[in-house]
């Protein structure tokens, strides 16, 4: 009975520290692009910023509406929504579980833990943003992928897709099809080709930074409502 409890809080207390230390830390962007059957396109890009000690991830907005950034923040279990109306700051304090972020077993899972499959190298590398890059052809059910792999980038594709899951009902279903490819490392191009006539779905990654702006991390100035 002592063994159990000691494994159980070794347990615990490995994933805690999971959730706390991040081992990537820097800034870039994921700008995504799907194409449809009939040509039409459409396009968004999101920002990601990893810290020691937190993550943001901005949202950019189309049109009028504003830009959502979102803070997770593991040592007090919480993810806030920020945004900036009219010059007011605003937003709002969600608890940071399965409910309110279904993909947060995928974003905060290790790196080097993820399930693993024997992938298809076709020995073609090509530098991106940097980095040597090698391109890796993947298949599953409902996608034939094309990926450029970064492989010494500690973080995966699976993990930054997780992040974008955040709300309550919010749907997992994306991230959890990447997970199906087995890729322990990061794509910095990915083109994905659905073999159900739902278009083409093509995503890079630009713009990496080693340092970035600590404020992006902040959650000073807002005023925002806690839901609980």
């Amino acid at each position: 009975m002592k063994n159990i409890t000691c494994l159980t809080v070794l347990v615990l207390v490995l994933t805690t520290s999971s959730l706390v230390a991040q081992s990537f830390t820097g800034s870039f962007d994921l700008v995504l692009e799907q194409i449809r059957e009939n040509g039409n396109s459409l396009g968004d890009t999101l920002s990601y910023y990893f810290g020691k000690e937190k993550t943001a991830l901005i949202i950019h907005a189309k049109g009028n509406q504003p830009d959502l950034r979102l803070v997770f923040n593991p040592a007090d279990e919480t993810i806030t929504g920020l945004f900036e109306i009219n010059d007011k700051k605003g937003g709002y304090e969600l608890p940071m579980n399965d409910k309110y972020w279904p993909g947060m077993k995928y974003a905060t899972r290790p790196y080097g833990t993820g399930p693993r499959k024997e992938l298809q190298y076709t020995g073609t590398v090509k530098e991106i943003q940097g980095y040597t890059c090698r391109e890796v052809l993947g298949k599953i059910e409902e996608y034939n992928a094309r990926m450029w792999v970064a492989e010494d980038i500690p973080l995966t594709m699976t993990q930054v897709l997780g992040y974008q899951t955040v709300g309550a009902g919010e749907s997992s279903k994306e991230v959890e099809l990447f997970d199906k490819f087995g890729v322990e490392g990061l794509p910095l191009e990915l083109y994905l080709e659905s073999t159900q006539g739902k278009g083409t779905i093509f995503i890079q990654l630009v713009n990496f930074e080693k340092e970035f702006d600590a404020a992006v991390l902040s959650t000073d100035g807002h005023t925002f409502s806690k839901v609980d």
